[in-house]
């Protein structure tokens, strides 16, 4: 569904070469525009209830558990941590920290 051009308020970023290259793939396979995404992208971002972050570290505690749940995973290292500790400690760093103000619009 295209957006009347009168609501829309013009903007600008700037992407690296690999950015825009991967972008305009990425919108070229899904068949729409950069736009778009760039749109839908920024929407997400700012979801009420911090939507977005719950969403994310959800996937990142979902991948600690399915890492937890392999037999890869139970190999100790001499440290005595298994794997799955060394690796899960490094993926839960990438855990997003919610802002109550983020969100907020005004």
């Amino acid at each position: 569904m295209a957006l009347p051009a009168k609501k829309l308020k013009p903007f600008l970023t700037h992407l690296n070469e690999s950015e825009h290259v991967a972008l305009k793939k990425f919108a070229r396979v899904h068949k729409t525009t950069m736009a778009k995404l760039i749109r839908e992208a920024i929407l997400m971002r700012l979801a009420p209830n911090g939507s977005y972050i719950d969403g994310y570290n959800a996937a990142i505690n979902d991948c600690a558990e399915a890492i937890k749940g392999t037999q890869a995973g139970s190999m100790t290292f001499p440290s005595g941590l298994s794997f799955a500790e060394h690796f899960c400690d490094e993926i839960y760093k990438l855990t997003m920290k919610g802002n109550q103000n983020e969100n907020a619009v005004g």
